[in-house]
């Protein structure tokens, strides 16, 4: 009696498992597009930094499971004049529409340091 009492529970709880399982939408990991960037100036100057961080991250139809990742550094240390800093990122990714997947995470990280550093004016 016991053991038809654990092979029925172990026979409900399974079936329960696999109707919630087919009633519940599976999962699939998006795409992601990332760009990492750090501009800095370690200098003399006391005028701010001349920058800009162009990125632009295009993508069509759905994706899945796939990643773009840009990363870059500019710098610049020494001297007392004007700084420019111009950086252009283009990304592209493309999907399909199979309807399987989503619009790509896109994530856009840029760091823009100023330090001032008066040894730079120093006159001997």
């Amino acid at each position: 009696m016991k053991v038809k009492l654990l092979a029925f529970s172990l026979l409900s709880g399974s079936t329960f498992l696999l109707v919630g399982a087919s009633l519940t939408n599976s999962a699939s990991a998006q795409c992601v597009m990332a760009d990492v960037s750090v501009q800095y100036n370690i200098s003399g100057s006391r005028q701010p930094t001349d920058r800009t961080n162009d990125v632009r991250q295009d993508s069509n139809g759905r994706c899945r499971g796939n990643s773009v990742v840009t990363t870059g550094v500019q710098g610049n240390v020494g001297g007392n004049g004007r700084v420019e800093q111009r950086r252009t990122v283009r990304q592209q990714i493309n999907g399909s529409n199979d309807g399987i997947g989503g619009k790509p995470v896109k994530v856009r990280v840029n760091v823009p340091i100023d330090v001032y550093n008066p040894a730079d004016n120093l006159r001997y």
